[in-house]
């Protein structure tokens, strides 16, 4: 196993070794690390993998995924045939990737199905926390235009700069499913909010099954809040899961007792 604390340089190395069997497990705790500690000591653990072992059954069996906002998110594609992959911080396969702390469930929308509009309104990983929300338009899963003001300027300026068409095609759709997780610029917990949606762009891991591939940059943007619709039906809003669909509730702990 590699335990990774800064990737910076090292996607190829990190490549290679997945190829030869090596287990990679990614952290940044930097300025996060009282979350660090309240995801994995104040979390039911076992519910919260519950939870995302559920919502990769729902994604498995979903035609027609549709995530919309309070602030103008509407946006829909297409999982079936693809599917989901379980973050929960264990690494049991040779040459798998994950993330610490848990618990995070994501899959490779068919591409040329993704059609509508997202506003990043929580964070990305390019700024990190967005102060005013801005929009990507897409169209058969690739970004046509980058709209809004100082913050969306930044973002159009950056993808411009590593001029590879690869950075504007979305890869993954991922769910956060911890409790303790908020929204701070962080990636390792803003991607982990509970029902928080984040949408990544550019290199694409093998094992999603998608056809973006791999590339030198990736990219993710968060949306604190959607809802989720799978075949018309709500699978979670307002930072919950829809408890008629067999999700558990996931209470926070504190000093060993139920919040």
């Amino acid at each position: 196993m590699i335990l990774v604390l800064d990737t910076m340089g090292l996607g190829p190395a990190i490549g290679e070794a997945r190829n030869k069997g090596a287990r990679v497990l990614f952290t940044d705790v930097k300025g996060v690390e009282d979350y660090v500690v309240r995801a994995l000591l104040d979390v039911d653990v076992e519910a919260m993998n519950h939870n995302a072992e559920l919502v990769a059954k729902l994604w498995d069996q979903t035609k027609h995924c549709r995530v919309t906002s309070p602030q103008g998110t509407d946006v829909s594609f297409e999982l079936m045939p693809r599917k989901s992959i379980v973050g929960d911080g264990a690494l049991t396969e040779d040459g798998e990737v994950d993330f610490y702390p848990c618990t995070q469930v994501s899959i490779a929308p068919v591409e040329e199905t993704i059609n509508g509009m997202i506003v990043i309104d929580a964070s990305d990983s390019v700024q990190g926390v967005i102060d005013t929300p801005y929009s990507f338009i897409m169209k058969k899963g690739v970004i046509t235009a980058v709209e809004g003001g100082e913050e969306a300027d930044i973002m159009r300026g950056w993808l411009e700069s590593l001029n590879d068409e690869k950075i504007y095609r979305l890869c993954h759709f991922s769910v956060g499913l911890n409790p303790q997780a908020g929204i701070s610029g962080n990636m390792t917990e803003d991607e982990r909010k509970l029902a928080a949606v984040d949408f990544g762009f550019g290199s694409q891991d093998p094992k999603f099954g998608g056809t973006v591939g791999p590339c030198p940059y990736h990219e993710d943007i968060m949306l604190a809040t959607p809802t989720i619709y799978l075949d018309g039906k709500e699978m979670s809003g307002g930072g919950k899961l829809n408890p008629e669909m067999g999700f558990e509730e996931l209470r926070k702990y504190l000093g060993g007792h139920h919040q």
